[in-house]
């Protein structure tokens, strides 16, 4: 859907509405019926009691599936555009009742600062960008949704004097915000939290923090057009940390393009 916005003269013809149609089946039939959000790769099957009995060394909160912020949200945002795109789906009675138990999964693991604990990268900087995404995607405003303002305003108190975000692997470990060692911005957590405040409209009443971040962007890029590479940005289970190099360069230029498009322009 993303791409059939650009047109067909860049993206080819769209994709048929009955495989649209079964793409939201399958995200539909992943929601979990105990918490309303979505796992990775199957439905929840036990109870978190199992990790007693966890053989890893290495891997926390393993043993079974759980839902996520970033894979509740990503699946939020999917049948959103879908139902925006396709008002009169066969599924639009289901893709309502999915949208409001899955938003309330999102409330109902913020934490009392505002944020979210990331599972995927690091770490409340990462799922912080996704619950707002969500919240977004569900009918969230500014205005209107204290929870959002809780979320923005929790990015806010993160943001450093440079401008930049900088967290620490050992977020993850240690499930609470640890700032990185030395004070330095990251430009993958940099990126991650302009995303979130372009997303949350932060833009119309203060665009001050998105200026900020945007010129530590823009004076960390390299000679060549590179970024530098960083401090881990990726985890596994909370304790299995993972270097993914193109982080540095998908992300920032990621933030920079919505900035150009929706912030700069104003």
């Amino acid at each position: 859907l993303e791409l059939e916005s650009l047109g067909a003269a860049l993206t080819g013809p769209p994709i048929p509405v009955d495989r649209l149609e079964d793409c939201v089946n399958i995200i539909l039939s992943y929601q979990n019926v105990g918490t309303g959000g979505w796992a990775t790769y199957e439905n929840t099957r036990s109870y978190p009691w199992v990790e007693i009995i966890n053989p890893a060394e290495t891997f926390g909160d393993i043993m079974i599936d759980y839902s996520y912020v970033e894979c509740s949200s990503a699946s939020l945002q999917a049948l959103a555009r879908f139902r925006v795109r396709y008002p009169d789906s066969r599924h639009k009675h289901n893709i309502e009742k999915s949208l409001t138990v899955g938003r309330n999964f999102l409330l109902s693991i913020q934490r009392a600062d505002g944020s979210w604990y990331g599972s995927w990268a690091i770490c409340f900087t990462y799922g912080t960008w996704f619950g707002i995404k969500g919240l977004v995607a569900t009918g969230s405003t500014y205005e209107t949704c204290s929870s959002l303002r809780k979320a923005v305003n929790f990015l806010l108190s993160k943001q450093m004097a440079c401008g930049g975000w900088g967290e620490s692997y050992l977020s993850s470990q240690k499930k609470k915000y640890i700032q990185l060692e030395g004070n330095e911005p990251h430009v993958v957590n940099t990126a991650w939290a302009l995303l979130a405040l372009i997303a949350s409209g932060q833009a119309k009443y203060d665009a001050a923090p998105l200026h900020r971040a945007a010129r530590t962007l823009i004076r960390m890029q390299c000679g060549d057009g590179d970024w530098p590479q960083q401090t881990i940005t990726g985890v596994f289970n909370r304790n299995c940390m993972i270097t993914y190099a193109n982080y540095r360069n998908i992300f920032p230029l990621w933030a920079l393009g919505d900035y150009a498009t929706s912030v700069h322009t104003l």
